[in-house]
C-alpha cells in the first residue's frame, strides 16, 4: 500500500474479513460461500471485489476460468483506520469516553482494568524514553 488506506464501506469490508479469516487465496464460488449470509448476487460480489482491487486492497490471480482473490491489505494495517474512525463517530475523538462508555455498561472486568493500566504505563513509559 502506497498510501495510507481510508475506512472501507461495510460491504467491502465484509469481503476483506473473509479474506482475512482465509488461509490461502480464495475463487469467487469460495468467497460467495463464505459470505452467504449477506444474499449477495454473484455480480455484487464481483463489483465489490473489483471496488477493492482499484482501491489496491485486493490482488487478483488468474487460475484456469477463474481467478484467484487475496488481500493485499493486512487487517493489522486496517485497524487502526478503523479504531479510529469509531472513535471520531461514536465518542468525539476521546479515548476517555470509549472507556467511560465501557465502565459505564459494565463491560469491563477488573481484570480488563488491570491489563488496561498494565498497557497504559507500558505505552507512556515507552513515550518518556523516547522525548
Amino acid at each position: 500500500m502506497k498510501h495510507p488506506p481510508k475506512r472501507l464501506p461495510d460491504a467491502e469490508l465484509e469481503v476483506m474479513k473473509a479474506l482475512w479469516q482465509a488461509d490461502t487465496p480464495l475463487t469467487r464460488p469460495e468467497l460467495e460461500a463464505r459470505l452467504a449470509s449477506h444474499g449477495w448476487a454473484s455480480t455484487t460480489l464481483l463489483a465489490l471485489l473489483s471496488r477493492l482491487e482499484t482501491k489496491d486492497c485486493v490482488a487478483r490471480e488468474k487460475q484456469g476460468r477463474g481467478y484467484l482473490y487475496q488481500a493485499k491489505l493486512s487487517r493489522k494495517d486496517y485497524l487502526p483506520v478503523e479504531s479510529r474512525s469509531a472513535l471520531e463517530r461514536l465518542f468525539d475523538g476521546s479515548a476517555r469516553n470509549l472507556i467511560a462508555a465501557m465502565a459505564e455498561s459494565d463491560a469491563l472486568t477488573d481484570q480488563d482494568i488491570d491489563e488496561l493500566e498494565e498497557y497504559l504505563a507500558k505505552l507512556k513509559a515507552g513515550r518518556d524514553a523516547g522525548h
